[in-house]
């Protein structure tokens, strides 16, 4: 009836639209306070990720990759081999080998990877896109994202977790086939292997993080000084050196 059109039409008219609706739930007072925590935390999570990534690059910059390769003989001579007797061996082993044989490491790693991804043809597919993808997104200053606009922190932040979701996705069994058989030797050698010497690896294996010891405060010179004398070779390095 005509009556009852009318009402409806009034009672629609006078209900919000689902529009209205989500522009209200988005201006509210308690949605623009989580909105702000959650860019907060954001910005200190990627701060922190920003600083991790500036000391590995350092320590990268820094380290003679190509002099610190320890030959065959420093790396599989039986003798230097022995099962740690307790915990804070395993640790003070693994912190002191992955430092004295991290190109060895390293080299052993890549080849690994290598290995794993030309073995697989939808890896090195992935991967050949993902390389070209990573060539055009650094060339942009920033990438928008309908409304969104990421700034350089977030674009490589952003790029990188994409490229980890696509590789999980499509050659998941190869990266992990790469994460297993890379990581069990190298822990296993590190974990078994008898640390070299304080004075053999003090040279080329303790690089500061924060200062590289190019004007460095005498305080801090004093300090690594103390460290160095301070040291004191474990049991096992005692039962090496004879």
């Amino acid at each position: 009836s005509p009556g009852l059109a009318a009402e409806a039409s009034s009672s629609s008219s006078t209900t919000p639209s689902a529009s209205s609706l989500l522009s209200l739930a988005t201006t509210s007072p308690a949605f623009v306070a989580k909105k702000r925590a959650v860019l907060a935390f954001m910005n200190r999570r990627i701060g922190e990720g920003n600083e991790v990534v500036a000391v590995v690059g350092h320590y990268m910059r820094k380290r003679d990759w190509i002099g610190s390769i320890r030959s065959p003989d420093q790396c599989f001579i039986p003798q230097n081999f022995k099962i740690p007797p307790h915990a804070d061996e395993m640790k003070h082993r693994l912190y002191r080998n992955l430092q004295y044989f991290l190109s060895n490491y390293v080299l052993f790693a890549l080849f690994v990877l290598f290995y794993g991804i030309f073995r697989s043809t939808v890896a090195l597919f992935c991967v050949i896109i993902l390389c070209i993808g990573w060539h055009y997104g650094l060339q942009l200053k920033h990438i928008r994202i309908g409304d969104v606009v990421l700034a350089e922190t977030y674009k490589l932040w952003s790029m990188a977790i994409v490229s980890l979701i696509v590789l999980l996705l499509c050659a998941g069994h190869v990266l992990l086939w790469i994460v297993v058989f890379s990581c069990v030797p190298i822990v296993s050698h590190a974990t078994l292997h008898i640390p070299m010497s304080a004075a053999m690896s003090k040279k080329d294996d303790d690089i500061d993080p924060e200062d590289p010891g190019d004007g460095a405060s005498p305080k801090q010179l004093g300090k690594r000084q103390t460290d160095t004398a301070s040291e004191e070779p474990t049991e096992d390095e005692k039962d090496r050196l004879g």
